[in-house]
């Protein structure tokens, strides 16, 4: 039965995005819908079959969850029919209320903005891996940092401020590439250069292979929203890309610290015994995409029972752990929800495991928290959608922030930790406040109206 209810989901998410009315050809519930499918369709249904084995090595305890609760397939199919009703609803509402946005920004002011923006990253970056005493430190010790193997530093903050780079990388990549009207073409390529080398360093740095991921898998995204063109023959080299780079980056960059410390060879051979290993020992792709539904297994059981109800308190929560908690000498809140999950799948505190969205939800407030849940965030997804279709009619660039924020809402199934959602976009935040500033909006007040 479960493997059934599990397969209609997925047939269910398939004809959805295949046959509903889109304004882009990537928006974000395209990215919600491809994550929700990856870890509450592929995943359970790949345990089903294969077994418990596929399980990710970071959960020993997941095995003693997954399968347990007869009534997990359905709860997944009623949140995700839940979410389906609040997009529909909502799209369905037509707010007759037009805006238009002027910037008043000209391409040298733009150019002067990202110069001063450039200035600042590398300065924190210099800030940053001061504390561990230059890049190639910073580079070693990053897998141990990641992992919670070595304690926070003073200004782990500064690490927020690295994301206004993904906007510098997609925007003058979208000025050089795409529009190409600018009379400071070559600017703009030479920026994006820089862009793509503090890319290079800030994936280093986080030791994460999610990250590079969706940064060079971004410019894809932006050609196939402002082009309105899949182009084939682009998206099977990203995937094949996506798919190396998941079963083996993580290798790699565990296999870094040798090449700082003994030199290329080392590397090499470093890296070579562990992909050896990982192919003896046999892992899947999948397992990397377990923890939203073994998670899930865990919040039914315990949620609400032998540990409380988290309610919205992880909202609070990331908006406290967004400020400098170390300079400032505010404590961070104990048992956050990455602790509280990974304690029960791993066994020890250490911020790996990920609860997913439906596990958040559940953790929130049980099945219902699932139901109201999907309900409210598909919502949100309708109000962004409406959004930046009015935005986009005005200011073709808007797609950069179109993108980056439909990645987080599609994203957000796959982790489902606000407090990361929030860190991951502070420097957006940052930049269009700027922007605001700057700006003059027009907006004509009108009606309230449903669609028939």
């Amino acid at each position: 039965m479960a493997l059934f209810i599990y397969l209609l989901l997925g047939l269910i998410i398939i004809i959805y995005e295949t046959t509903r009315k889109k304004s882009f050809l990537i928006d974000p519930i395209t990215l919600f819908n491809f994550f929700f499918f990856l870890v509450y369709v592929i995943a359970p249904i790949s345990l089903i079959v294969f077994g418990n084995r596929l399980i990710l090595d970071d959960m020993p305890y997941g095995k003693y969850y997954f399968g347990k609760n007869i009534y997990t397939p359905f709860i997944v199919l009623g949140g995700y029919l839940f979410f389906l009703s609040g997009y529909e609803l909502f799209m369905k509402i037509k707010f007759k209320k037009t805006f238009i946005l002027d910037l008043k920004l000209n391409d040298k002011k733009i150019l002067f903005m990202i110069l001063f923006a450039n200035a600042l990253l590398y300065l924190f970056l210099l800030i940053y891996v001061g504390e561990f005493g230059g890049l190639t430190q910073a580079i070693e010790q990053a897998q141990s940092y990641r992992s919670g193997a070595i304690q926070w530093h003073k200004f782990d903050f500064v690490l927020r401020f690295f994301s206004i780079n993904t906007i510098l990388l997609y925007y003058t990549f979208y000025r050089y590439f795409l529009e190409k009207k600018s009379d400071f073409r070559e600017y703009f390529l030479i920026l994006f250069l820089i862009a793509l080398l503090f890319t290079v360093i800030a994936t280093a740095l986080q030791s994460s292979r999610g990250f590079f991921i969706f940064q060079i898998s971004g410019l894809y995204a932006l050609v196939v929203i402002y082009n309105k063109n899949f182009y084939l023959k682009y998206l099977i080299p990203t995937i094949i890309f996506v798919i190396l780079f998941i079963l083996y980056g993580r290798i790699l960059f565990q296999s870094t610290e040798y090449f700082f410390k003994e030199g290329w060879d080392s590397f090499v051979a470093a890296f070579s015994q562990r992909v050896q290993v990982a192919n003896q020992e046999g892992s899947s792709i999948v397992s990397n995409f377990t923890h939203a539904i073994v998670s899930l297994e865990a919040a039914l059981k315990h949620g609400g029972y032998d540990i409380p109800l988290r309610y919205l308190r992880d909202i609070k929560d990331a908006f406290t752990n967004i400020l400098p908690n170390e300079l400032l000498g505010i404590k961070e809140a104990k048992m956050q929800l990455m602790d509280q999950n990974t304690l029960l799948l791993q066994g020890r505190a250490v911020n790996i495991v990920l609860p997913g969205i439906l596990g958040y939800f559940t953790y929130a407030a049980q099945v219902v928290g699932v139901f109201i849940g999907s309900f409210i965030y598909a919502a949100i997804g309708a109000m962004l959608n409406k959004l930046f279709i009015t935005l986009y009619k005005n200011y073709k660039g808007s797609i950069i922030f179109f993108y980056i924020l439909s990645l987080a809402y599609g994203y957000f199934a796959f982790r489902g930790v606000p407090g990361q959602v929030l860190n991951d976009q502070f420097g957006l935040l940052v930049v269009v406040f700027i922007l605001l500033l700057s700006a003059k909006i027009d907006i004509k007040d009108k009606s309230l109206k449903l669609v028939k």
